[in-house]
This record gives C-alpha cells, sequence and structure tokens, in this order.
C-alpha cells in the first residue's frame, strides 16, 4: 500500500521555504472554505480549495508569520488567548506560538501571510541591531499584534501581492522584496516607540548569547545543569539578571522551550504525554500538564489527540 501524497500546497510551501526562506500566501475564506490565491508559479492567478482544518486547527509552524487581514474579521486563538482580529490588523506570529483562525461569520473574508524562516527572522533581528525588539518578538506571551488604518492596510495588500506575483517570475527576487518588506514591518511596528514604552533594558551581550545557545539545544533534558554550566556567574546573579532583562526566571525561560518542543513532540501520531514530559526533563507530569494548559489553554492530552500539526 502507498503511502499518501503530501498536499500540493504543503509540498509548494515547503520547498518555496527551503529555496528562498521566505513565501507569501494570500488566502480568500467564505461559507466555510479556505482558498489559496497566486502563491505559486504553476498556479499564477488562479485559486484552489485547502482544507479547513489547516487553518481552523491548533497548529504550530517551522517558521514566522505575518499576517495582515484586508476584510472581514477573524477569530485568532493563540497560546490559550482569545482574539477578534477587525479589518486592518497586523500579527506577528511566532514559530512557537499554537494557533488558529476561526471564521467570525460567514462573510467573505481575505487575509495575506508572509511566511519567514526561523533563519531568516535570526538574520534579520541581527541586522536590525535592537535587542528590544527582538526581546518583544521572542518573549510576550502572545503574539505582538497592531492595527493599521485602512490607508496601510491597503499599501500593505499591494505589497504583498506584488511580493505574490513575482514568485510566478522570479522566486530569488521575490524573496529579496519579501525579506526588505519583512524589515519594514519589524522596524515601524516592533520597534516603534509606542510598542517599547515599558521594555525591559538591553540585556548584556554574555546573557543573549546563553539564551540563544539555550534556544538551539537538541536535548533539554538536563537543561537547567547545562544552563548554569555554561555560565561563569553565580546561579543567585543569573536569576538576577533573567528577571532584570527578560521578566522571568532561567527555570520559567527553560520550561518555554520545552513547551515548544512538546507542542511539537505530541503532535507525532504515537505521542505518549507521560514519554514527552520525561524526555524533556519534566520530573512532575502534573507539572508538565499544568504548564502545559496555561500556555496554550488546552491539555496535553487533548492537544495530542486532536493531531492538528499541518501535514499530520
Amino acid at each position: 500500500m502507498h503511502e499518501a501524497e503530501p498536499p500540493v500546497f504543503a509540498l509548494q510551501q515547503e520547498r518555496f521555504l527551503n529555496e528562498t526562506g521566505t513565501a507569501v500566501f494570500l488566502y480568500v475564506l467564505q461559507d466555510g472554505e479556505v482558498h489559496a490565491m497566486n502563491s505559486f508559479p504553476h498556479l499564477h492567478r488562479l485559486g484552489f480549495l485547502l482544507s479547513a482544518e489547516e487553518i481552523h486547527a491548533f497548529h504550530v509552524h517551522e517558521f514566522a508569520e505575518i499576517l495582515v487581514l484586508v476584510k472581514g474579521y477573524l477569530l485568532h486563538e493563540v497560546n490559550g488567548s482569545h482574539q477578534i482580529l477587525p479589518p486592518g490588523s497586523l500579527v506577528f506570529v511566532r514559530p512557537y506560538d499554537l494557533h488558529r483562525l476561526l471564521p467570525v461569520n460567514s462573510e467573505r473574508t481575505l487575509f495575506a501571510s508572509l511566511v519567514l524562516s526561523s533563519d531568516v527572522v535570526r538574520a534579520l533581528l541581527a541586522f536590525l541591531a535592537s535587542p528590544e525588539s527582538a526581546h518583544l518578538f521572542n518573549t510576550a506571551p502572545s503574539a505582538p499584534s497592531f492595527q493599521l488604518q485602512p490607508d496601510e492596510t491597503r499599501s500593505l495588500m499591494l505589497q504583498m501581492e506584488s511580493v505574490s506575483n513575482e514568485q510566478a517570475r522570479s522566486p530569488e527576487t521575490a524573496a529579496l522584496l519579501g525579506r526588505a518588506l519583512a524589515a519594514q514591518l519589524f522596524a515601524g511596528y516592533l520597534l516603534n516607540p509606542r510598542t517599547r514604552e515599558h521594555a525591559a533594558p538591553a540585556p548584556p551581550a554574555w546573557l543573549a548569547k546563553l539564551r540563544d545557545e539555550a534556544e538551539g539545544w537538541d536535548s533539554l533534558r538536563h537543561a537547567p545543569r547545562r544552563l548554569h554550566t555554561r555560565c561563569a556567574c553565580h546561579p543567585s546573579h543569573l536569576c538576577k539578571c533573567f528577571r532584570r532583562y527578560y521578566g522571568e526566571t532561567p527555570t520559567d525561560f527553560l520550561n518555554r522551550l520545552r513547551l515548544r518542543k512538546a507542542v511539537r513532540a505530541l503532535a507525532e501520531p504515537d505521542a505518549k504525554v507521560a514519554a514527552v514530559a520525561a524526555d524533556l526533563g519534566f520530573a512532575s507530569l502534573s507539572h508538565f500538564h499544568r504548564l502545559f494548559k496555561r500556555q496554550y489553554g488546552l491539555t496535553p492530552a487533548a492537544y495530542s489527540r486532536s493531531k492538528t500539526l499541518p501535514g499530520a
């Protein structure tokens, strides 16, 4: 028996991200159906029907996503919170955000998505040389969102459409346009002084480097001991610095990393909650359960049963 082929949309999405690191998707939702428009060369100027579950079900990405809602309303559920997105909503979805988008009514809804690989996001934040924006992007409990004026919304949608259409002619040029647009959005909104009024002070280089290193660890089973080993300062000083610059303890930070990995591991068909918790270094299954529900708004078992990652 042959395994089912992945959906065309998923294959094309993976191809563009592997080759260019960026891509733009244009979506139309109406009467429970989801259409993607103008996204890829062989589908240029065509719309094709997606499974509504790809958007309506809880999922995480391997990439970051910048959403702009042009027409209609959407219910955005992310990390256990709920928000009605009106026209003009601009949302920065991080790779570790567990979210879904649901229609509010049967009216036609139009939105665009600029997706960026994690490597592109890291390079972009380094280019902007703004620890404050990186801190806001990475540590906000929910996906950072902003409300655009109608003229801003129309202008941004035209830029999104331009990148989408260029993907049909020159993926290399489209990638450059996509990165330039992402830099514009990061600088224009995440660097906006109004969004940084209460931002924590910039962390010292050694602390930022330590956190970046920890985020790249494959295993988190012995992460607390490893974190303190990699740091030359006393554990109490490390905790004090985490609180001052990031508003959380080292334990809070490591638990967030563990939960990001847990949400991916639990999407596997044969995943066992207890095994995932133990593999990530949670000594108490009940503690893992509480943290997961607090972060994502549903229990690990409920999420595991849903099997809702795209392509699953």
